[in-house]
């Protein structure tokens, strides 16, 4: 069972695992001149840790830390860290949060995994390929941060394409490439909305900022194909609850028009885990309506511990070390 959080006061940030070693929060520093900072050329990963019965667990910790290391690969970065080294890392940073925070902590943190070209330097190219790795565990401060049925937002159409696959592959989480995303969200919110939402090229619908966006019409879910947008965690999990619920899912490109008849929109990601929406332009839509909500019951059951996806989704970090 998940832990009653009925107050969460704030809380240092505790240690952070960088190549091997824990070092305190506010030593996690690069140069200016790093390529990491002057080209934007960090890869990362986010993933959630709830609090359970038996302490600590990571949802969908396998496929995270495998997308990362992909990531990794798709930017050239030398390194023979594996699998289980990050995994245990994201135990042993999390676990070392926990004892820090004491009774102070709830348990939840949202955890990002870095690799960056750390070292100082004035070219286009790294001064050496292999990057430093880090792990941060970042305690959750607000009890709505632990829900994971979300507030409903507002989506505004992007006014610029998602970047096409020609030029990033999708699976890439590169930082600089969410740069356009950044722009166009700093754009939305100033007229009043909370998130954009891309298009491909070719007019069918993407993905938002750092969220995935699924339609339902018609008692069915229309998810835009992996080619074009990224393979969400999140999204793969309300995928899962769609079909344990019986709900039949396309996955293929999605017109404009299909989203703008859609009975019900839902982002998913590892912050906003079902967080449906309530206005798309200047259409409101009912959020969360019948759907969003039998899917977001469903997920929370996983994440609680009490679904038969339990097990798949949840990885108890005390069993890591």
């Amino acid at each position: 069972m998940l832990h009653p959080v009925t107050d969460l006061p704030a809380v240092e940030h505790g240690p952070v695992w960088r190549d091997g070693v824990l070092i305190p929060h506010a030593d996690a520093t690069c140069h200016v001149l790093s390529h990491m900072a002057a080209r934007g050329s960090q890869v990362f990963d986010v993933l959630r840790v709830v609090a359970t019965a038996e302490g600590p667990a990571a949802v969908g910790l396998r496929p995270h830390v495998s997308r990362f290391l992909n990531s990794m690969e798709l930017m050239g970065m030398a390194s023979d860290t594996n699998l289980g080294t990050l995994e245990r890392a994201v135990a042993e940073t999390v676990l070392a949060g926990a004892e820090a925070a004491g009774s102070q902590g709830s348990g939840f943190y949202t955890v990002k995994l870095v690799a960056a070209w750390t070292e100082p330097g004035d070219g286009v190219m790294p001064s050496s390929l292999t990057p430093s790795l880090y792990v941060l565990a970042l305690p959750v401060a607000s009890i709505a941060d632990t829900a994971v049925l979300g507030q409903p937002v507002k989506l505004r159409s992007s006014e610029m394409p998602k970047m096409p696959p020609s030029v990033l592959p999708p699976s890439l989480k590169v930082a600089a490439s969410y740069t356009p995303g950044l722009r166009e969200q700093m754009r939305v919110r100033a007229e009043g909305y909370d998130y954009p939402v891309f298009r491909t090229a070719d007019g069918d619908l993407a993905e938002s900022t750092t969220l995935s966006i699924l339609v339902i019409r018609g008692g069915r879910i229309l998810a835009p194909p992996l080619d074009s947008v990224l393979d969400g965690i999140s999204r793969r999990t309300v995928l899962d609850a769609a079909q344990c619920l019986s709900i039949p899912v396309d996955v293929r490109g999605v017109y404009w028009d299909e989203v703008e008849q859609a009975d019900e929109l839902i982002l998913a990601s590892t912050n906003r885990t079902v967080t449906p929406v309530e206005l798309l332009d200047d259409r409101t839509l009912l959020a969360p309506g019948p759907v969003t909500e039998q899917l977001g019951a469903v997920v929370a059951d996983i994440y609680r511990g009490e679904h038969p996806l339990s097990a798949q989704w949840l990885t108890p970090l005390h069993g890591l070390m």
